[in-house]
């Protein structure tokens, strides 16, 4: 019998082969089981930054109208049964061992190398075409024409929340080609709800729509929000109108990706699967909390956490880092995967803090802190190298007075080992 422990064990070790995009292998994969993804209502959900936010803000709107729903999604923060989600309840341990047992032969008579990630796409399918929720919102991991989550050849919807330079090795070096491939998961008939502000990308987007005679939708184009003074927001879509949402989730940034959701949810609508019922849609907005997204995680001194990145993110996270720091002193701990712009990631956040204290994820990817440490010091002058996030708590834990901020960013590996570390509850 295999246990647990030993499947995880298998399951991470796919990770050595690293990223190898191409539909090949989860062709295949779902070939042999029947093509699960045939069988399941999918909103295929691609983006540089946003999607999670913008996958529970829909996630939570859907339940609230009395829907099942799956949800894949990646990186994991402290256990592996957080990417694979019904509702509210992970997959289970034994769910596990038995599907990575029944799919374990496939692979093994695969000629190329199958990765974590193929591997993951086809549990994820084959659970969620056996359990039959309502609607499966599938993330992509890696760009989206040849990542793994494109084997789904028939969603309902496609969602792609905003376009940045990140992955340049994978993707490529120039915005347009980012949104190449981003856009590599539109379908023909289906329709796009999106973030992307820039024009010249609004109009590479609706062009590729067009071409496969399928609607365009675009925050600030065909649907739009208008925030208050108060915090609150309304939404003003082409069929619902809706004031004075609120959003637990701090930053501006969350209001846009809830417009997205709430785009999605009034195509979603047509389903039949629900009628919305905008009381609904208030309670919901406001019931979400996304970890590790500007999560306060603890107090005397304040801690919080934010996944933020890449540059983009970064961004988004600089004026609500910048207004929390305000009359007291930051502490700011840093760990930055080694493929990101870590000068001008570094260049927005270090300028902020009193201190900065380095460290690094578990993960080979990830930049060493004596060289993120060359890139902050350029910044600020007092910068302490640690090997681990561990360590780097402990730390600024005995730097920082009660008055203080601590802030923890730059990957969301780093997010995730602070959640082991800090001992908190993910779901």
């Amino acid at each position: 019998m295999i246990s647990y422990q030993d499947t995880l064990d298998y399951l991470y070790g796919l990770e050595h082969f690293g990223i190898s995009l191409g539909l090949e292998n989860i062709n295949e994969l779902c070939d042999s089981c029947g093509n699960p993804q045939d069988k399941l209502r999918i909103v295929h959900v691609a983006g540089s930054n946003g999607k999670g936010s913008s996958i529970a803000f829909l996630r939570q709107m859907l339940r609230r109208h009395g829907l099942s729903v799956g949800v894949y999604s990646s990186p994991h923060l402290r256990h592996f049964s957080e990417r694979i989600v019904i509702n509210e309840t992970p997959i289970s341990e034994a769910e596990i061992v038995a599907l990575t047992r029944e799919l374990r032969p496939v692979v093994e008579k695969i000629p190329r190398i199958v990765t974590f990630f193929d591997f993951t796409t086809c549990m994820a399918l084959l659970y969620f075409a056996r359990q039959a929720p309502d609607i499966v919102l599938l993330e992509t991991g890696l760009g989206g024409r040849l990542d793994a989550t494109n084997v789904a050849r028939r969603p309902l919807l496609t969602m792609v929340t905003n376009i940045a330079l990140e992955h340049e090795e994978f993707l490529g070096s120039t915005l347009l080609k980012v949104a190449t491939e981003k856009a590599g998961i539109l379908k023909p008939g289906v329709p796009l709800v999106s973030g992307v502000k820039q024009e010249k990308l609004r109009d590479f987007f609706a062009e590729k729509q067009r071409e496969m005679a399928a609607a365009s939708n675009f925050l600030g184009r065909d649907f739009r929000i208008r925030r208050h003074r108060d915090g609150s927001f309304s939404y003003y879509g082409p069929e619902y109108h809706f004031t004075g949402l609120r959003l637990a989730m701090g930053g501006r940034h969350q209001q846009d990706n809830a417009a997205l959701a709430l785009r999605a949810l009034e195509y979603l609508s047509h389903e039949g699967l629900f009628e919305t019922d905008a009381q609904l849609v208030a309670e919901a907005l406001w019931e979400v909390r996304w970890p590790g997204r500007l999560q306060k995680v603890g107090s005397r001194p304040d801690i919080y956490l934010d996944g933020a990145h890449n540059l983009h993110g970064v961004r988004a996270l600089e004026p609500e880092l910048s207004s929390l720091a305000t009359d007291r002193r930051l502490v700011l701990i840093l760990g930055v995967m080694k493929d990101k712009r870590i000068k001008e990631m570094t260049a927005r956040l270090v300028p902020l803090a009193d201190e900065v204290i380095v460290t690094q994820a578990p993960l080979d990817r990830a930049c060493s802190p004596e060289r993120l440490a060359e890139e902050v010091r350029i910044h600020c002058s007092r910068v302490t190298v640690t090997t681990s996030v561990a360590e780097a708590f402990a730390l600024a834990r005995s730097r920082a007075g009660v008055d203080d901020l601590i802030f923890l960013t730059g990957s969301l590996y780093c997010v995730g080992e602070a959640f082991n570390v800090l001992d908190l509850p993910v779901l």
